[in-house]
């Protein structure tokens, strides 16, 4: 472990790598230039074959706000992303993630630690999304009928959306409290492809997350994550929906004054989001296999 730590500072930034050199200089630096002082970088080299090690010391010989932790061990994805939020959980009021090719805006940490300082009741600082796919860009805010979710189910109405982006799992959290739904929502879902959508639901359902739209986020597609972690097979892909939507839907569970008709009317909003969420357009197959569709 690389550093000495002199006080706990107010926000940590996890990068949870494996093989980033070729594209993680530049979302250090952001980091190292953010406006906010009170953070430390802590980069987390699970066991990588490339440079990533060399860089991330070469950052903590000249800046003592990076720190590296190397794994004994190779862990899978999932269990390194749980590691980093068990260790944000534990080393400062609020953390967040980050992956090695990812950007935001310098006023990243300030905007989110002030979002979460002047709402005590939420739990995750969401930022503005700027999307980059092949140079071109597109900008994700949420839809405006997310907020207030719990409200609108206790008063019979099922938005009509649970429209936000995914890449709100990068947003900050609140260690106390905020860190544990991470962890669970994490540890639950057993597919890797689409569990940023699921973990951020609860979130947004509970009406735990503040929109703090000054923040950017810069998420840089083209890891082929898709093809890579989604399932190929329809009988994969109707398990992956049927896990995603349930876990979503239980989380009404955790609310109160909701009849049992929204709960029937949000399970199938649910089913029919998860469409969007997950890209497994199930009754397009269906009807096609039946030749009511070509």
């Amino acid at each position: 472990m690389g550093g000495t730590r002199l006080h706990k500072p107010k926000a940590l930034i996890l990068f949870p790598i494996y093989n980033g050199a070729a594209t993680m200089t530049e979302s250090l630096d952001c980091i190292a230039n953010q406006d906010f002082p009170d953070f430390k970088a802590i980069i987390v080299d699970n066991k990588s074959t490339d440079a990533t090690g060399e860089i991330a010391w070469r950052y903590c010989k000249k800046d003592a706000r990076f720190e590296v932790i190397t794994q004994d061990r190779h862990l899978s994805a999932v269990e390194n992303f749980i590691f980093c939020m068990t260790y944000g959980r534990d080393h400062a009021d609020y953390f967040c993630l980050r992956a090695c090719d990812d950007l935001s805006s310098l006023n990243y940490l300030s905007v989110l630690v002030k979002a979460l300082e002047e709402h005590p009741d939420k739990l995750l600082a969401a930022p503005t999304v700027r999307r980059v796919s092949d140079g071109k860009e597109r900008v994700l805010r949420p839809d405006p009928i997310i907020f207030g979710y719990p409200q609108s189910l206790q008063q019979g109405t099922v938005p009509h959306s649970l429209a936000y982006p995914s890449e709100w799992c990068y947003g900050l959290v609140r260690s106390n409290g905020g860190a544990d739904i991470m962890i669970r929502r994490w540890s639950e879902y057993p597919h890797a492809w689409c569990v940023a959508s699921y973990v951020v639901a609860e979130f947004v359902m509970r009406d735990l997350a503040v929109w703090a739209k000054e923040a950017e986020f810069i998420f840089m597609e083209g890891s082929g994550s898709f093809e890579k972690y989604g399932a190929k097979t329809f009988l994969g892909k109707l398990r992956q929906r049927l896990n995603y939507s349930l876990g979503c839907y239980r989380v009404v569970d955790t609310l109160t004054g909701v009849s049992l008709s929204t709960r029937f009317r949000l399970f199938r909003r649910i089913w029919r989001d998860s469409r969007m969420k997950t890209r497994y357009d199930l009754e397009d197959h269906l009807l096609r296999a039946i030749g009511l569709r070509r």
